[in-house]
């Protein structure tokens, strides 16, 4: 005879009131959300749903709600999205796989109002759509306001992309291929998308330029809101929000997002990386494994090969924490796991070795002419490059990255340092409280070695990169997300900590409003930290903007005598038609001689102020960089090699005998603009280049062949008593020239050795003027002219127009 199932009864939703709430928890938070799905774990435990109980549950849940199947939760939540409620369904069903069809959909409808109990209760969290949609206007703003932070992106990754692109652009010795140390692969899949985009919008290549920018700010707002909706699933919905707000309003992310550069494309792919590592381990699965490994092996192998040391954690993970996770599947051995584990470590990086390596090394082989492996050649150069390695550029004191960390993330910053401190207290203190502990999932015995192994990864590149004398500040891009994320985790727990500690001295009424008041205090330090932020970020712009704004203009004021020239294409027909429209054809209608030639070059020239060029792309065609000799006295970039294809067309190939006798057929060839037969460049062997950061005077323009001149003006470090005995013979200032030099276009640059600029402060940071007056005692800010001007001897001879 069947045993009686003992009675039970249906869990009630959640009607406690808030003063009730248990010290320690959050009023209508995800700790009273988690207590809904234990009970329904627990439900499944006990062999307490027999077939008798199945007609009464149907009817209270049809009651309760007339259409019980799957629905959107109304919150945010994208679908596809697993939440922990998902996982306790997948535990609840598979413990009951032995119950008949009539209970396990009974069981089914009551999971799904449980579902719904605890959704009612959620903070909203935005989707992934919502989240995407705002940080790509974010980012789109930082594509057209932004700055260029470092000389480096412009030398290394936007000149030889406009060389691949136009055939003109200035050259490192990091792009010689007695060196190469720069891999053209990374260039070439951007000039896809430039071209794609000059293409498709008829675009300049001043609008390619910011169409890119804006690009890769599309790619930053993926990354983000992917990992960001990581957190909300894996971890928890409160500290999600806090990081999207971190993410839309640090300056930092604002000022990574959309640069041209390695370091911001390893941080690319360490958000999405770390948004694989959020997830649970699995053992009986590994695609959580493989794509980890992939976008790591991808940031390092594409991008930077050092940002391949945010993956060490993973694999720590991968090996220590075993989980146990429900499946179907016959649990695997104990003593297996870890040998599966290493297996599938290992197996995956050789795909992704494979599957990425190889077309990068086939790409440089194709322009270098020879084989290189450039991710080598990185790590042998920055690593065992001896007295010709990276501190030839310059050396910085320890404490650099904790000074850009605050200019860039302020308190934030400061919070993200003391994250594992305060993991510790909190485990001790509080264990419970830590998000997707033990308790909520019941996978992961040990939470204080799967947190630490979450944010150790922010420690590890930190403590790498502060222990090499060469220091910048891109070096720090890679972890950007993973600062936010630290600091998140531990206003979270702070939270926490705060919580429990005044529960212990107020009575059990006040409960609720204190935490309702902590909560709020989390939202004050963010606001707070947003607002500095974003005083940061208008700083940057109003007090450094001004060479974008004065190149920007020069594409426009710049005049390149000579016949039109549609970028990009050699057309006959285009050119004769723009000849035509300068009365530049014969009597036959063809196109005169005068005509066919090539447009003259034109240079506009930069002697200081060298560093702060943002690429040939601001410069109409026709015209070039000239650099001329100012106080900088290390190498200086010179222009591609192309002695042996000036003209940029396709050398002629004999034919060869053909198997046919007496026929002979043309050699193929990949006949493309951007072959490496049309860009010679990127294989020829640059005069007079080395990497030991040696001056080569070959590299200089003479400033009689300048035609323009960009340059900057301190006038506010002069006075009328100055007299050319103390000018500077080297520096000149060229601007105060007017008998040589007409300025067209001038903006103000901040000058910070005298008046209120001095101050760390106030150029740092935007401050009203009034308070930088108050703060200051009476000084303000004063301004040096950023100037763009054109040699007046050229204006008797006016150039045709463009």
């Amino acid at each position: 005879m069947p045993r009686m199932p003992k009675k039970t009864q249906l869990p009630t939703p959640p009607t406690t009131p808030a003063s009730a709430t248990t010290p320690g928890r959050e009023p209508g938070g995800s700790e009273q959300r988690d207590d809904v799905a234990s009970s329904a774990v627990h439900l499944a435990n006990s062999n307490n749903h027999a077939t008798t109980t199945a007609t009464p549950l149907k009817q209270t849940l049809k009651q309760r709600n007339p259409s019980s199947k799957h629905s959107s939760n109304g919150h945010g939540l994208a679908n596809g999205h697993r939440t922990r409620t998902d996982s306790k369904m997948g535990e609840f069903e598979d413990t009951t796989d032995n119950s008949g069809s009539d209970s396990s959909s009974d069981r089914t409808e009551l999971l799904d109002e449980l579902a719904r109990w605890r959704n009612a209760v959620q903070p909203y969290c935005p989707s992934y759509s919502v989240a995407f949609k705002t940080i790509f206007l974010v980012r789109a703003l930082a594509a057209t306001y932004s700055n260029i932070s470092d000389c480096d992106e412009v030398f290394n990754f936007w000149e030889p992309m406009h060389y691949l692109q136009y055939g003109s652009g200035l050259e490192t010795w990091e792009y010689s291929p007695l060196y190469a140390i720069r891999s053209w692969a990374y260039i070439l899949i951007h000039a896809f998308a430039a071209e794609i985009t000059r293409l498709a919008m008829s675009a300049n290549r001043l609008q390619v330029f910011f169409i890119i920018r804006i690009i890769l700010g599309a790619v930053s707002a993926h990354c983000e809101a992917t990992l960001y909706r990581a957190v909300v699933d894996e971890v928890d919905p409160r500290i999600g929000r806090y990081l999207l707000l971190t993410l839309i309003t640090s300056a930092g992310t604002w000022i990574a997002s959309n640069a041209f550069l390695p370091s911001t494309f390893a941080m690319y792919t360490t958000m999405l990386f770390f948004s694989q590592m959020l997830q649970p381990p699995h053992q009986h699965s590994g695609k959580r494994t493989f794509w980890a490994i992939f976008w790591v092996g991808l940031g390092g192998l594409l991008g930077w090969p050092f940002s391949a040391a945010v993956g060490l954690p993973f694999a720590l993970e991968e090996l220590l924490i075993h989980s146990r996770n429900q499946s179907k599947k016959k649990t695997v051995r104990f003593r297996d796991w870890r040998r599966i584990r290493f297996l599938r470590l290992v197996t995956s990086a050789i795909a992704v070795l494979a599957c990425v390596l190889i077309p990068i090394v086939v790409i440089d082989r194709y322009y270098y002419k020879k084989l290189v492996v450039v991710p080598l050649n990185i790590v042998l150069y920055n690593v065992f490059g001896g007295d010709v390695g990276p501190d030839i550029f310059g050396t910085e004191p320890w404490w650099f990255y904790i000074l850009n960390g605050i200019l860039n993330f302020n308190i934030l910053f400061i919070a993200a340092l003391i994250s594992l401190p305060v993991l510790l207290v909190t485990y001790i203190v509080i264990p419970d409280a830590l998000p997707n502990s033990p308790s909520d999932s019941g996978q992961i015995k040990d939470p204080l070695l799967l947190f630490s192994l979450k944010l150790s990864p922010f420690y590890l590149w930190f403590a790498i990169f502060t222990a090499q004398p060469h220091k910048e500040e891109r070096f720090l891009f890679v972890v950007y997300p993973l600062i936010c994320f630290n600091a998140v985790m531990t206003l979270f727990m702070v939270q926490k900590l705060v919580q429990r500690g005044l529960d212990r001295f107020v009575t059990r009424s006040k409960t609720a409003a204190i935490h309702k008041y902590s909560a709020g205090l989390v939202w004050v330090v963010l606001i707070a930290a947003a607002a500095l932020s974003i005083s940061r970020i208008l700083a940057l712009h109003e007090h450094y903007s001004a060479p974008i704004d004065v190149y920007r203009k020069a594409f426009d004021l710049v005049k390149v005598p000579g016949p039109i020239v549609i970028e990009g294409t050699a057309d006959p027909t285009i050119v004769a038609a723009s000849a035509a429209t300068n009365g530049a054809t014969s009597e036959d209608g063809g196109v005169t001689a005068e005509a066919s030639k090539k447009p003259e070059i034109v240079r506009v020239c930069v002697g200081k102020e060298w560093y702060r060029f943002p690429s040939h792309y601001f410069l109409p065609e026709g015209a070039k960089l000239g650099l001329i000799k100012s106080h900088f006295d290390g190498l200086l970039p010179g222009e591609f090699l192309e002695s042996d294809n000036a003209s940029g067309e396709l050398p002629p190939l004999e034919a060869q005998p053909s198997a046919n006798t007496g026929k002979t057929h043309q050699p193929f060839r990949i006949d493309w603009r951007w072959s490496a037969e049309r860009r010679l460049g990127t294989s020829n062997i640059p005069l007079l280049m080395n990497n030991e950061n040696k001056e080569v005077h070959e590299h200089y323009t003479p400033l009689e062949q300048c035609q323009y001149l960009v340059d900057l003006d301190y006038s506010g470090r002069y006075t009328d008593k100055d007299d050319s005995s103390t000018a500077d013979l080297i520096e000149p200032r060229y601007l105060q020239d007017k008998e040589k030099w007409e300025r067209l276009y001038c903006t103000k640059f901040l000058d910070t050795t005298v008046g209120a600029g001095r101050h760390p402060l106030i150029r740092a940071f935007w401050i009203p003027d009034k308070v930088t007056v108050a703060l200051t005692r009476g000084q303000t800010k004063v301004w040096g002219d950023y100037c763009l001007a054109r040699r007046k001897a050229t204006l008797s001879h006016p150039p045709s127009p463009v």
